[in-house]
């Protein structure tokens, strides 16, 4: 398959979390479609020769970093205990706090979430959608009322690298 030539806008992209096995999901709605995604991969290393580089830099693999992301929703609902809403998932309560369960397991002391960005292209004459999938992730954010109230979303993906499809 060659590489799309159908360039891809922010209408195209939804994102989802999921909890372990995918048991329940929630679909952001009503987002900016700001998604910035930062991959680090690991940390490199640089010998060096009494505070040189060598001819050939010396390089080596650290430690892994964590991939992080960050987004922003319009604010429309904070909490129930028989849905669940984003901001639950950023507070860790309601219906997310009480139902469902970690990407780590039922006993995992971190409640982690899957977060898939699915970027449309079937329906733009590409032969296939497009993912990029961080698990582990934490999810941190931020509510500020406004016209309209904002909320926005932090993460971070305990993954050396998101996974491509």
């Amino acid at each position: 398959m060659a590489i799309s030539t159908i360039v891809k806008t922010k209408r195209d992209g939804t994102i989802t979390f999921s909890d372990n096995a995918a048991a329940k999901t929630l679909t952001v709605a009503y987002e900016q479609g700001d998604l910035n995604v930062s991959i680090p991969g690991y940390t490199i290393i640089s010998v060096l020769d009494r505070g040189e580089f060598t001819s050939t830099p010396t390089l080596r693999k650290g430690d892994d970093q964590p991939c992080t992301f960050t987004f922003t929703a319009y604010l429309r609902d904070l909490s129930d205990a028989t849905f669940i809403t984003l901001e639950s998932i950023v507070c860790n309560g309601g219906y997310f706090a009480s139902t469902w369960v970690s990407r780590g397991g039922a006993t995992a002391d971190v409640k982690t979430v899957l977060t898939t960005w699915t970027i449309e292209g079937t329906n733009h004459g590409d032969s296939a959608d497009h993912t990029l999938a961080l698990d582990y992730c934490w999810i941190t954010g931020s509510v500020a009322e406004g016209d309209p109230g904002v909320i926005s979303v932090s993460g971070t993906a305990y993954d050396l690298y998101p996974t491509l499809t």
